[in-house]
């Protein structure tokens, strides 16, 4: 599938689920220019690096990392400043395709600390895996939230959003985001069910090997939401284990999601051979290549509702075929 193909599914995937959430309300909040929350008293946070007291509900917040700036957008806040990695575009996708006005904070890596400093947030949003190591370095900076995205479940997504939702005195807003999510994952769910296959494998593709994305990874939790298969076998330890095309074959999914933005990905090597030409899903046309950043970047409860949607119609369009 050439790379053309590709944004049209995933702008395609963007718009449904757009349709789906209004089945709860209206829209999300509309992001203002000063992103401010509600007034409130004090506020106490729960991250994995122990608690955060706020005097009151943070009205700049810097984000580490993108799931963190993606759930601020669904509750109408516009972060002061991210660690984009250098990917303004990246962020205009992550706000639905519409402009987005930040301070760029560095990689999410390494994040830019005098960036952040010169953003003046009053709260910054860390991610356990990538900043408990500076986090004393944040903390001379501002208040800091430390909550697991990265290596993190969908689980964990949702009470990210829990937390950050009340970090900027949106909780009812959060919740009202929670329920209309719940509904729009139903109504997939519903779909699901009267599909022919349900067997997945959802990879990355680099030049010189393939991760799969576990039962217990972010997005492979997302497919088993909506009921189906996810075939990979993984570890809260190793959520994304390495895989050959001997354990593709073992597996045989009904249907293989291939994220890359490597331009010579291992999978277009494997596809030459009679291995790979003998797969199931090969042999039904069902491996799709989807967007890197929705599947396995973005994270938080709206990229949920696009792997999930477009999980969803590229299986029926196949099946109707």
């Amino acid at each position: 599938m050439n790379k053309k193909q590709n944004t049209i599914w995933a702008a395609a995937a963007l718009l449904g689920l757009g349709l789906l959430a209004g089945c709860g309300s209206d829209s999300k909040p509309a992001a203002s220019e000063a992103s401010a929350p509600v007034s409130g008293s004090a506020i106490r946070l729960t991250g994995t690096s122990g608690d955060v007291d706020l005097a009151k509900p943070a009205a700049r917040v810097a984000a580490l990392e993108w799931s963190f700036a993606g759930d601020l957008l669904a509750l109408g806040v516009t972060p002061v400043g991210i660690a984009d990695d250098g990917k303004a575009a990246a962020m205009r996708k992550l706000n639905g395709g519409q402009p987005l006005d930040y301070a760029p904070l560095g990689e999410r890596s390494a994040p830019d600390i005098e960036a952040i400093l010169a953003s003046a947030p009053d709260l910054i949003l860390g991610d356990t895996d990538r900043h408990t190591a500076i986090l004393d370095k944040l903390r001379a900076v501002a208040p800091t939230l430390i909550l697991n995205s990265r290596k993190g479940s969908y689980d964990d997504s949702l009470g990210d959003f829990r937390q950050i939702a009340a970090a900027v005195g949106r909780e009812a807003e959060g919740e009202a985001r929670l329920k209309q999510h719940a509904e729009a994952m139903e109504l997939l769910q519903a779909k699901a069910e009267k599909l022919p296959v349900r067997k997945v494998l959802i990879g990355v593709a680099r030049k010189d090997g393939l991760n799969a994305h576990s039962a217990f990874s972010y997005a492979g939790q997302v497919i088993q939401r909506i009921g189906l298969e996810n075939v990979a076998s993984g570890s809260e330890e190793e959520p994304y284990p390495e895989l050959g095309l001997e354990g593709i074959v073992e597996a045989d999914p009904d249907a293989i999601f291939i994220a890359t933005d490597d331009e010579m990905p291992i999978t277009d090597q494997w596809a030459k051979t009679s291995v790979w030409q003998g797969l199931r899903a090969v042999k039904a046309g069902r491996v799709y290549e989807v967007d890197r950043d929705v599947w396995t970047r973005f994270r938080g409860i709206t990229p949920a509702e696009s792997i999930a949607g477009e999980a969803i119609s590229r299986l029926e369009s196949v099946s109707s075929q």
